[in-house]
């Protein structure tokens, strides 16, 4: 969340009407790959968002999967990576998830972690919990 805040007044400051504007490079100077990966995601994800992205995943009938909100970790810490697989899962009715470091990184480095994932399907709101290393199917049929 606060990745998304950082780039939403990184763009404002910028330019919020710019039909594609540039990631802003000097905030990431000096960070993890994977930090950096997730700041562009959050970029883009403030920009489609700043120029009126709707919530249009296709789902005529309401049986599509919508992520809500993923988080990864621990009481240690977590991470954010709910743009990231709402990419991967929006739109089907069908995904296999697996709790993993892949997602955003280590964030809770010795502990064991779980992965929080709430999803939309068919108008009700869901949660699963997946420990690290598990998989589990989201459906919606």
């Amino acid at each position: 969340m606060k990745i998304k805040i950082l780039c939403a007044i990184a763009l404002i400051s910028t330019t919020a009407f710019a039909a594609d504007p540039a990631v802003p490079e000097q905030m990431m100077r000096g960070r993890s790959s994977q930090y950096q990966d997730g700041f562009r995601d959050g970029f883009r994800e403030a920009v489609r968002m700043m120029n009126g992205g709707g919530n249009d995943f296709g789902d005529s009938h309401g049986r599509n999967i919508r992520i809500l909100n993923a988080t990864y970790g621990s009481y240690k810490g977590k991470c954010d990576f709910t743009s990231r697989l709402a990419r991967s899962a929006n739109g089907r009715s069908s995904y296999s998830f697996r709790a993993s470091n892949d997602w955003c990184g280590d964030p809770s480095d010795g502990t064991s972690k779980s992965a929080t994932v709430e999803y939309s399907c068919s108008g009700k709101t869901r949660k699963i919990y997946v420990r690290e290393g598990s998989s589990q199917n989201i459906r919606c049929y």
